[in-house]
């Protein structure tokens, strides 16, 4: 158990959290973010990407919308001229279809919302994300190991027991990687793994499609882009970032029929987009720029085109969830 989890734990034994979410601690904006509600049950996806079970993200709406003032994107304009406040926005990314099959239910059974960025290509080509190729390759392997060779620079098990610590391993190279070395990387652990590329067809069902998109947006549901094909951008020349930006853009807004202000920039680490990111956003015509690295706004100091989010992820106890919202200067 981590510092922080054993400091969650002692401030809800002592009550000090309870006390610490009916006085004003911080004044300011709190952007959680989610990828899936469900349970991972054995998937050969990758499982980080659950980011709470149904039961616990219905758990945690109720516990925001109780606590703290549970707003929708569109009301980030007006806040800022708010003098006190403690604000949370809900967000997703990628737009798995379980945002649709369960997370959307529970929201409008709260009356509540949140902006889900949509990664188009996903949509409309039904194809694996990256990472969770690289999950099914390794949970699929024939192979025992990957041997030393020029991407991971030392051999990586694929054990069994080992394989969720070897599937962060190559993630995390992947995510070093310049762009244009990514596909080679994949088709690489393809034959190294023994299991080959994913087939198109198992990804069908893992995405919204844009029916669902439409009905989510004509139920007060925000959207945002999150581009064509994931990259990670600052690993791009500006071209590549301009073309994923833009594309993504215009196939939102042709689908729901109105204009969106906000983008997540995908993975969202500081080192994951640049100034020429920034600078693609704003002449696309994007407001907000979302990351990804923890933090919160406050109302007297934000950059819109860096708006800090914190990731919710399913494997932390409850107590350290409300220490996050209740606390944030320490858990965010």
């Amino acid at each position: 158990m981590s510092k922080k989890e054993l400091l969650a734990k002692a401030l809800d034994w002592t009550g000090l959290n309870r006390l610490a979410r009916t006085t004003p601690l911080w004044n300011g904006l709190i952007v959680l973010n989610y990828h899936r509600v469900g349970e991972s049950n054995g998937s050969l996806f990758d499982h980080d990407l659950w980011s709470a079970s149904a039961e616990s993200f219905e758990q945690q709406v109720r516990f925001l919308g109780l606590n703290y003032d549970l707003i929708r994107f569109r009301d980030l304009d007006d806040l800022w001229n708010q003098k006190r406040g403690r604000y949370v926005l809900i967000t997703f990314d990628d737009g798995y279809r379980d945002n649709y099959e369960w997370a959307f239910p529970i929201l409008k059974a709260h009356n509540s919302s949140a902006t889900f960025f949509l990664t188009t290509g996903f949509l409309d080509e039904r194809k694996l994300a990256w990472w969770d190729e690289i999950s099914w390759m390794v949970r699929c392997a024939s192979q025992t190991v990957i041997p030393e060779n020029p991407w991971t620079e030392e051999s990586v098990s694929l054990k069994s027991n080992e394989v969720d610590r070897s599937i962060k391993t190559l993630l995390s190279v992947f995510k070093k990687l310049p762009g244009k070395k990514t596909e080679d990387y994949l088709n690489f652990l393809a034959e190294a793994t023994g299991s080959g590329r994913c087939p198109q067809d198992i990804a069908d069902q893992i995405w919204m499609t844009w029916d669902m998109v439409r009905e989510m947006h004509h139920a007060s549901m925000d959207f945002g882009g999150h581009t064509v094909n994931h990259p990670i951008l600052a690993n791009h020349p500006e071209e590549v970032q301009r073309h994923e930006i833009e594309t993504c853009k215009q196939r939102i807004e042709t689908e729901i029929g109105q204009r969106i202000s906000a983008f997540s920039y995908p993975v969202g680490g500081k080192d994951c987009f640049n100034e020429q990111t920034r600078v693609c956003l704003e002449q696309a015509g994007y407001r907000w720029g979302f990351s990804y690295y923890g933090g919160f706004s406050r109302l007297d100091s934000y950059d819109n085109l860096d708006i800090p989010r914190i990731a919710v992820e399913s494997e932390e106890p409850d107590e350290l969830f409300r220490a996050s919202v209740s606390v944030p200067q320490v858990f965010c």
